[in-house]
């Protein structure tokens, strides 16, 4: 059942954004995310989703939260529809071409409903990197989409997630 509040994950105004040497610090209601300051946001037509472009790196990240009152006893199925159909969406745009490389749904480490991510390759275009929560009432999904390569967009990927810190549940 969908809660019956709405949220926006784009920043208030002026936007909540501290710069420290070099690091942008994106500060949100459903989480924080510290990014070197060649990362710019662009505005979305959902107010939900937030979307950061780095020109520097070739990547793109695009954050959402979506609010839901999820039973416990369904959390593992609707985090395993979830991935799958994030999946499926890679595979319409490029079809036959995607290789899924790692993909998994568990148990967040700090008790908190479930964690969720994967690792899928269009061989010669882009690399995807996603990693989401499901607990209670929320999803929030981070996805980059980065160049090819998959060296680099690990390192990428490791990077930002330094920065991330969602706030749970």
């Amino acid at each position: 059942m969908k809660l019956n509040y709405t949220f926006s994950v784009n920043p208030p105004n002026p936007p909540k954004e501290v710069r420290l040497a070099g690091v942008v610090q994106h500060t949100y209601n459903e989480f924080m995310l510290d990014l070197p300051d060649h990362w710019k946001s662009y505005p979305g037509p959902d107010s939900n989703t937030l979307n950061l472009h780095s020109e520097k790196e070739g990547t793109a990240i695009i954050l959402s939260v979506q609010f839901f009152e999820v039973p416990a006893e369904k959390a593992a199925e609707f985090a395993d529809v979830n991935v799958n159909s994030r999946i499926a969406a890679h595979e319409q745009q490029s079809p036959g071409r995607v290789e899924v490389l790692r993909r998994s749904v568990k148990p967040h480490s700090g008790g908190i409903g479930l964690e969720m991510s994967y690792a899928a390759e269009v061989s010669g275009e882009n690399v995807f990197l996603y990693v989401g929560y499901v607990t209670r009432r929320k999803v929030l999904n981070l996805l980059m989409v980065c160049n090819p390569g998959r060296e680099e967009a690990a390192r990428l990927f490791n990077t930002a997630m330094n920065g991330f810190r969602p706030k749970l549940p």
